[in-house]
């Protein structure tokens, strides 16, 4: 049967597998067969579009001008203008987002947010055009007849920076915060409501409250004051993810205000969200840390809290004394199942510093109240990198790599004491069940392949490979064979090469007891 004579739909579908398989030349080859082949392979061929040059946008957008139909048909949009084939010289002329009202999915990344990058480009001309479009589509602007563009943009994620600086600077009253229908938003390298607060008319953005259906929030490597973050906090209707990473890998400039400095205030920001919250990531350094203070959450009140991950968990003051960074109040949130520690440092795992931290963070309590509850509790401890040229410095000029898995053995004892606590508290319905149904909480030991490069990581960069080296709740502990702790796409690197790491945990070399204690 010719395909000619098959329904509509059909034909679509075959389309379809044709994009999912990414055979475009098949689907060029339709395009080139009749006129209603073409139509039906451009829905697809139109669907996605990723662009590094600004002349190959050029040509897409005079595609869609020559034919307006198939501004319907593109539903994810990458201009990733961070590679070295950026032509930057060409003329500015922004693509007009609006045109395409079915757009699902957007990504932009400025041609200056690399440090080799060229400088001094048009990309503010860029920024301004899609801002633009940002506004038309958000509660700032009031419809007409009830319609705005981009209803169907689910998805933003802007890796930008500034005309002139590598940081961009907004207010909690930028658009991309108020797209009512946006489901998913990430930014990277903002300073966010830096200014004061009145420069923004906080009081004039509280008609906004509970306006927008976000569910997930990722500010990495940004600046943001706690008077943004609690306007932030307040637009979306149920979030149930907030990743704040605040400035790390770039220096602190005057004037920088950030949100954890205050335990009382970010704890009442961050509760606007607690009856939805289910991910909250917080990310911060002792540098900017005023005081050197810890922040110590208060989440009993968050119900469908079940991942917490922190970092870095030691800091250091400006006179040169240790902190923790972080504490866990008690109640603890009930429905805790995973704590992750991010770049935690080999010398925490000694005894008197382990001690504490399973004290400060209630892992007693967590690990009681999974049991209360029926479901496991992880505790995950991600390594930091353990450079040799360091390692003296650190822990009294000894090679410490040899330390790491006793180091291990006696922080996994600290954590069993706490384990075997809370199997004796069981309730007695759940004691009855047979043992092999029963939960049962682990502790496991991550590291991540050393790369030279620093977040935010770009499209085609991908994020970082962890690996879980030791697991409690495995025969071996710690595994000859360690697996991949978060999902990567099949083309990134899967690779474990860490040879200061495959030597710590092999078991091999001479332990000098001083490192022990």
């Amino acid at each position: 049967m010719s395909i000619l004579l098959l329904p509509e739909e059909l034909v679509l579908q075959i389309m379809c597998h044709l994009r999912d398989a990414q055979d475009i030349r098949t689907l060029k080859s339709a395009a080139c067969t009749c006129s209603w082949l073409r139509r039906a392979a451009e829905v697809y061929l139109y669907s996605t579009a990723k662009f590094t040059t600004l002349s190959s946008l050029y040509q897409y957008n005079g595609a869609v001008h020559a034919e307006p139909r198939r501004a319907s048909y593109l539903r994810d949009l990458k201009l990733l203008y961070s590679t070295s084939v950026y032509d930057y010289y060409r003329e500015p002329i922004p693509l007009d987002l609006t045109l395409f009202t079915n757009l699902a999915s957007f990504v932009s990344e400025s041609p200056e947010c690399q440090p080799r990058s060229a400088k001094g480009t048009h990309w503010n001309l860029f920024m301004d055009s899609y801002m633009q479009a940002f506004k038309q589509a958000s509660l700032l602007t009031e419809p007409i007849q009830a319609w705005r563009p981009l209803q169907n943009l689910r998805t933003i994620t802007l890796h930008w920076s500034g005309s002139q600086d590598r940081f961009w600077d907004i207010t909690p009253k930028c658009p991309i915060f108020l797209l009512p229908f946006l489901q998913s938003l990430e930014i990277s390298c903002a300073r966010i409501g830096q200014g004061e607060s009145d420069e923004w008319a906080a009081e004039e953005l509280e008609r906004f409250g509970r306006q927008t259906r976000l569910r997930s929030l990722v500010l990495t490597e940004c600046v943001v004051s706690i008077e943004a973050l609690h306007a932030l906090l307040s637009f979306p209707n149920a979030l149930q993810t907030l990743v704040l990473h605040e400035k790390f890998y770039h220096h602190r400039e005057i004037g920088d205000r950030f949100a954890v400095e205050d335990t009382v205030t970010f704890n009442r920001a961050i509760s606007q969200q607690a009856e939805s919250l289910e991910h909250l990531e917080i990310f911060r350094h002792s540098q900017f840390a005023d005081g050197g203070k810890t922040l110590v959450l208060s989440l009993d009140n968050f119900p469908m809290l079940s991942h917490l991950q922190l970092g870095p968990y030691l800091s250091m003051r400006a006179d040169g004394s240790r902190y923790f960074t972080f504490a866990l109040a008690t109640p603890v949130p009930e429905a805790l199942q995973s704590l992750r520690l991010d770049e935690y440092a080999i010398s925490m795992l000694k005894d008197s510093r382990a001690e504490k931290v399973l004290s400060d963070l209630s892992v007693a309590e967590l690990l009681m109240n999974a049991e209360a509850r029926g479901f496991p509790f992880t505790l995950d401890i991600s390594l930091q990198h353990l450079p040799r040229l360091f390692a003296g410095v650190r822990f009294g000029n000894q090679d410490a790599r040899p330390a790491v898995r006793k180091l291990i053995e006696s922080f996994e004892l600290h954590f069993q004491t706490r384990q075997e606590a809370s199997i004796r508290s069981r309730p007695e319905e759940i004691s009855k069940v047979p043992s092999d149904n029963q939960a049962s909480s682990r502790l496991r030991i991550l590291t991540n392949k050393p790369r030279y490069k620093i977040p935010p990581y770009l499209d085609d960069e991908g994020p970082q490979r962890f690996v879980v080296r030791y697991d409690s709740k495995h025969p071996e502990r710690f595994l000859s064979y360690p697996y991949t702790a978060n999902t990567l796409p099949s083309n990134r690197d899967d690779s474990s090469d860490d040879e200061d790491m495959d030597v710590a945990f092999s078991g091999t070399g001479h332990v000098d007891p001083r490192l022990l204690g």
